[in-house]
């Protein structure tokens, strides 16, 4: 139960990062924006979490599921939030994403 927290508040803190990140790319002054600061700070902070993860676990194991929900919440966030186009290729992609999940779990 721990580990699924840490894994979930680093990704949410992750997805957050982004969302800033993305916020200040749209912009001219971009990388002076409190939102990129604000971002990049948000990306160092999961090294914590990481960090006591990677103390009990394999890096491959939480490395695949972390990597597998960030890809779809930011394919979420891209569609839901800023409009992007989403299609065939970026479904086939969290395909093989989901599929590496079961891949790594067996």
């Amino acid at each position: 139960m721990k580990t699924a927290l840490i894994l979930s508040t680093i990704i949410l803190v992750t997805l957050i990062g982004d969302y800033l990140i993305k916020v200040a790319s749209q912009k001219p002054s971009g990388l002076t924006t409190p939102s990129f600061v604000l971002g990049a700070i948000l990306y160092a902070l999961p090294a914590v979490g990481w960090f006591h993860l990677m103390r009990s676990h394999s890096l491959s194991a939480i490395g695949v599921f972390y990597s597998t929900a960030t890809i779809l919440m930011m394919a979420g966030l891209g569609v839901f939030v800023f409009k992007e186009a989403f299609g065939l290729r970026e479904a086939l992609g969290i395909g093989l994403a989901l599929a590496a999940v079961v891949v790594v779990s067996h």
